[in-house]
């Protein structure tokens, strides 16, 4: 669609549909979890999507009524509500529940441009422009008191950990991992598991079928399953068919904190995924005076915001963090050369179905250049099931991965820093043309004069949201991978 008519398109929306409105957040306990039920309006519009939360036991489903879990579900609602409202853009979303106080709206008013970025960036789209977005409560309505769902946390911004506001505390139980049966999950899985020693491990998993739920659950040591349900609604996907605007959302943030509810429920202590340092890269370095990052709520500045998010608003719910922080997608790769059986079950593309491998996206392109950088050539074909280093056809993506030429893909891939270094070490003797995907990469001298490969694998990042008890195992990690070098 031409500049001038996404511009109209997106003009008589937001007249059209000058109010999203979250209208309900319901959570109903059963016998083996919770069912949340969401309710958003815009002129007449209706949808009602519905996310299941399973593998809880009935009392840990009856938590759902407490202050904090029902805080949670209120910011599962807004988050959810950005996949529908992205479809109209309207200039106000208003949260007609126990509405937000007015520090936790700023909080979601600061959350949206790096949430959507992407979205905005790729639909040109100008969120700056004044009164493009504002998240409020309805209209005329009193603010929440203390105590209610959308006041501060009893006892001003003291740290979670006690019970107040009417919350029965938990127990603290075995680590939640949030396991997406790819590489980073599992050498996250293997980091919680050696600093626990033999204790169960629970698992965190979204949408899952049989292949991942069985790799989680060679993982778990007795540990529990813990599943989130989610589809995105027909009416929808109807309003992308009729050509609304339409793209990428906030659905790490959506992970950390349905995982952080269903590790409130469950009792469980820490909940940790495995985003990593190479996540904070941005893909665009400046749109509209903002970097654009495919991966922001992967990366450190969100996780930063949801620990402070928690620390005021969720009292006794688990904190949220990523251990791998400090190192790069390579090194994580490379710590699993201890198993390497593991690494080849585990499956990163987003595109094929049934859990293969595309080879013709970013991603693949990326676990493939990884894999023969640290592996070797043999075993990366191994592993996707082609040489995707003799596809001429995916040069264009490897300089772009490289930003060597055009956009870095919106795909979660290694830094500009670690494609170099990778392809020269996986170049390195060869003649440029004995790889065709690789070949104009290996004539470029910023390739040539790259970082090695063995610098960044002995490299150390932001480890300050690291939890204490997991540090040291994850500088082993650290060295595993500078072994590699």
């Amino acid at each position: 669609m031409a500049r001038a008519s996404r511009a109209g398109l997106l003009r008589r929306l937001r007249e059209e549909y000058p109010v999203f409105r979250i209208s309900g957040a319901r959570a109903v306990p059963g016998p083996t979890g919770v069912r949340l039920e969401f309710a958003f309006d815009a002129g007449a519009l209706r949808f009602r999507p519905v996310v299941e939360v399973t593998g809880l036991l009935p009392d840990e489903a009856g938590r759902v009524a407490t202050v904090t879990a029902q805080r949670m579900v209120r910011a599962l609602a807004i988050i959810e509500a950005f996949s529908y409202w992205k479809a109209l853009c309207s200039p106000v979303i208003e949260v007609a529940l126990p509405a937000p106080g007015a520090a936790e709206l700023d909080w979601w008013q600061a959350f949206w441009p790096g949430a959507m970025g992407e979205f905005f960036y790729r639909n040109q789209i100008d969120y700056t422009a004044p009164g493009f977005l504002v998240i409020r409560g309805p209209a005329g309505a009193d603010g929440p008191g203390g105590d209610a769902p959308g006041g501060d946390a009893p006892g001003g911004d003291a740290p979670a950990g006690g019970a107040p506001g009417g919350d029965v505390a938990a127990p603290v139980g075995p680590p939640l991992v949030l396991f997406s049966g790819g590489k980073d999950s599992l050498a996250l899985a293997r980091v919680v598991s050696a600093s626990t020693g033999a204790a169960p491990v629970d698992f965190f998993l979204y949408n899952p079928g049989e292949r991942l739920r069985g790799l989680a659950g060679s993982l778990a040591s007795g540990g529990r399953l813990v599943e989130v349900h989610r589809a995105i609604l027909p009416e929808l996907l109807a309003l992308n068919a009729a050509g609304h605007p339409n793209g990428h959302t906030p659905f790490s943030a959506y992970l950390a904190f349905a995982a952080m509810l269903a590790g409130y429920l469950r009792g469980n202590g820490p909940v940790m995924a495995g985003n990593s340092r190479s996540d904070d890269e941005p893909n665009v370095r400046s749109y509209l005076g903002r970097p654009v990052n495919h991966q922001w709520t992967k990366s450190y500045e969100f996780e930063a915001a949801a620990r402070s998010y928690r620390d005021r608003w969720l009292p006794g719910a688990p904190g949220y963090s990523s251990p791998l922080r400090p190192l790069y997608e390579v090194q994580i790769i490379a710590s699993l050369a201890g198993d390497v059986d593991a690494y080849l079950r585990t499956v990163s593309c987003n595109q094929a179905r049934g859990g293969g491998w595309c080879r013709s996206c970013a991603k693949c392109a990326w676990v493939f250049l990884a894999t023969a950088a640290l592996f070797g050539h043999d075993l990366a074909i191994r592993k996707t099931g082609g040489d995707m280093f003799a596809d001429p056809a995916l040069s264009g993506v490897y300089q772009e991965m490289a930003g060597l030429t055009g956009v870095k893909p919106f795909e979660c891939t290694g830094s500009e820093d670690e494609v170099r270094a990778a392809i020269q070490a996986v170049g390195h003797g060869q003649p440029p043309d004995t790889y065709p995907a690789l070949a104009a990469c290996l004539r470029d001298p910023a390739v040539a004069g790259a970082r090695p490969l063995a610098a960044l694998l002995a490299d150390w990042g932001h480890d300050e949201l690291v939890p204490a008890t997991l540090r040291g195992q994850v500088a082993v990690a650290r060295a595993e991978a500078a072994a590699r070098g």
